[in-house]
């Protein structure tokens, strides 16, 4: 898990992120907008319409915790970040979900 000084918190924050750049995966869905912040701030949301166990929803919030971790130093700045895991991401390992992070160039710094 992120610190928390790292990760989006407020409901108003998310719907701010929410308003910009989508991106959908087969597991997940990827909404971003850059701000002024001088890190990148990352939020993960888990719907009840994709998980109805609350155990699911918790292996998939975690799964995709793993991967940003791992990917977290390549993210952008000023990115705000929101993962909404879909219900394919608990057949799959976090290499896996790292590896569709990774195909996602928006969110990166460029070299």
């Amino acid at each position: 898990m992120l610190p928390k000084f790292k990760r989006l918190n407020l409901k108003r924050s998310f719907k701010w992120v929410a308003s910009g750049n989508k991106i959908d995966t087969p597991f997940f869905k990827i909404m971003y907008q850059f701000g002024e912040n001088d890190f990148p701030l990352v939020g993960i949301a888990a719907s009840k319409n994709n998980f109805k166990k609350a155990v699911d929803k918790n292996r998939a919030r975690r799964l995709v915790s793993v991967a940003i971790q791992n990917l977290y130093p390549n993210l952008r700045n000023n990115l705000n970040l929101v993962i909404m895991p879909r219900a394919a991401i608990l057949e799959k390992s976090p290499k896996d979900i790292e590896q569709t992070l990774k195909n996602v160039k928006a969110i990166y710094k460029s070299n």
